[in-house]
C-alpha cells in the first residue's frame, strides 16, 4: 500500500489518504510510514506553486522622515482659517494677545524668533506669513495685570502642511 501511495505521488496524481488511512488502521508503523510520504506530497505541492510576490515595500524618503508635523500645545481652541489664518474665540478677561513668530529654515536647526507683535484684546484672528520654512506660533491672551490667562503653542506650520491635522500635546493648564 505505501508503494502503491508512493508510485500515485510520482505520477502526479493525489493519493486518497483516507483511504489509505483505513486499510492500515491497525499498523501504527505503516500509518506513521504514510504520513510521511504525505507529507512529501503536500511539501512537493508547495513547491510546485509558484511563489506569491512580496508586496513592494516603500520605502520613505528621508525628506519625509524629517519633515517635521503640525503641533498644537495650547488651553485654547485655535483653528485654520482661509488661506493661512489662526482663528480662535474671544475670551473674556482677555486684554491683549501676544503673538511671537519663529522660523525654523531645517528641520535639524532650531526656532529663530522673526517677529513679535502685540493684538488688541477682542482680536479673534491673525494671518501668517507661511513659506516653505516651518514656523512656530505662540499666541500668548493676558489679562489686565499682565497674568497669562489663555495661549497656544503651534509648531511646524508651512505653507505645504496648512491643510494637515494637528496632532495635539498635552496642556498643563
Amino acid at each position: 500500500m505505501l508503494a502503491e501511495a508512493r508510485a500515485e505521488i510520482a505520477a502526479g496524481r493525489i493519493p486518497d489518504a483516507e483511504a489509505l488511512r483505513k486499510r492500515l488502521r491497525g499498523d501504527d508503523d505503516a500509518l506513521a510510514q504514510l504520513e510521511r510520504v504525505l507529507a512529501v506530497h503536500r511539501a512537493r505541492a508547495r513547491l510546485a506553486r509558484p511563489p506569491e510576490p512580496a508586496p513592494a515595500k516603500q520605502k520613505p524618503s528621508l525628506r519625509a522622515a524629517l519633515r517635521t508635523k503640525p503641533t498644537i500645545n495650547a488651553n485654547m481652541d485655535v483653528r485654520r482659517g482661509e488661506p493661512f489664518r489662526l482663528v480662535w474665540d474671544h475670551a473674556p478677561g482677555v486684554v491683549s494677545w501676544e503673538l511671537r513668530l519663529s522660523v525654523r529654515p531645517d528641520p535639524r536647526s532650531d526656532y529663530a524668533p522673526v517677529e513679535s507683535r502685540e493684538l488688541p484684546g477682542d482680536a479673534t484672528s491673525v494671518e501668517l506669513p507661511l513659506t516653505g520654512e516651518a514656523v512656530k506660533v505662540h499666541l500668548i491672551g493676558r489679562s489686565r495685570d499682565g497674568r497669562l490667562l489663555r495661549r497656544a503653542v503651534i509648531a511646524g506650520l508651512t505653507r505645504e502642511g496648512w491643510a494637515e491635522r494637528w496632532q495635539r500635546r498635552a496642556s498643563a493648564s
